[in-house]
């Protein structure tokens, strides 16, 4: 699948401007994201672009001023530029590596994942997976039953397995990155994964110990009661994808349907929300 490369030039040129713009982005599930200094890379498949579509999301910004000039990319360069200039290896809590095939010279650790990303969202990098996998290196997972909601990478559901977890569902809506988590269990010889393509509905009885949602505030928290309902008494549910300032939000959604909010941490403006039922 080949692409269309937005680029855009953001005035004024803050992380936080660029985080915004993206965020913006990322609810028409658009399938990668590049930061560089100067500007926000935003990757379409070819079939979906709509300039008319990008020029209505950018008059929604009043206090950032936004250029922008299109470009056309093959799938290929965009996954090699996409390696090469944001998916860096890294150890988290001193337990676990995360890297990609390319990687060389590697650090010792006790969990080892790799990671070769394509346009799948989650290698560690991102501050919200980065502190969900935190929480997952200090939970106690044997045997317990695992939903990873949105799962990109499938990187979340892979730490788990590692683990020791019972019975692992991933879900994405993504056909690529279902693809790309099937690919990667595989390599993890983590084979006791299921992967499904879809959205939450298609859950019917199943039910969990564990879940993780990593995907953006506004999803999470329509996704809140269907969660609960797929969580056994005494679970735990987290959840991320948000910024800090969006944290409250969460937590209140969650108290009204009925979770008890455990605790909530940030990352680089990005947020964590645990809840427990």
């Amino acid at each position: 699948m080949d692409y269309k490369e937005l680029k855009l030039t953001i005035s004024p040129n803050t992380d936080e401007n660029k985080e915004i713009v993206a965020a913006t982005f990322s609810a028409f599930n658009y399938d990668g994201f590049l930061f560089s200094e100067d500007s926000l890379e935003i990757y379409i498949p070819e079939k979906d672009f709509n300039e008319e579509e990008i020029k209505n999301i950018l008059q929604n910004f009043s206090d950032i001023r936004i250029s922008y000039e299109i470009n056309f990319v093959q799938a290929q360069k965009w996954n090699e530029k996409w390696t090469e200039n944001y998916y860096k290896p890294m150890v988290i809590s001193e337990k676990l590596l995360v890297y990609a095939s390319f990687h060389k010279d590697l650090p010792q650790a006790e969990y080892r994942i790799e990671i070769d990303p394509k346009t799948a969202f989650g290698t560690g990098n991102h501050g919200t997976t980065f502190m969900i996998l935190e929480e997952i290196l200090k939970l106690d997972i044997s045997g317990k039953k695992v939903l990873d909601m949105g799962t990109g990478t499938g990187i979340l559901a892979i730490l788990s397995k590692m683990k020791n977890s019972g019975y692992t569902l991933a879900i994405d809506n993504d056909p690529n990155a279902c693809i790309n988590t099937s690919e990667n269990i595989i390599i993890n010889k983590t084979p006791d994964i299921e992967v499904k393509e879809g959205d939450i509905n298609i859950l019917s009885a199943e039910m969990f110990d564990i879940i993780y949602e990593n995907i953006w505030k506004n999803t999470v928290i329509g996704d809140l009661p269907i969660l609960f309902k797929h969580l056994n008494e005494g679970g735990i549910l987290i959840t991320s994808g948000y910024y800090a300032k969006e944290a409250n939000e969460v937590i209140s959604a969650g108290e009204k349907i009925g979770f008890k909010f455990v605790e909530t941490r940030e990352n680089t403006e990005w947020a964590i929300v645990v809840f427990k039922k």
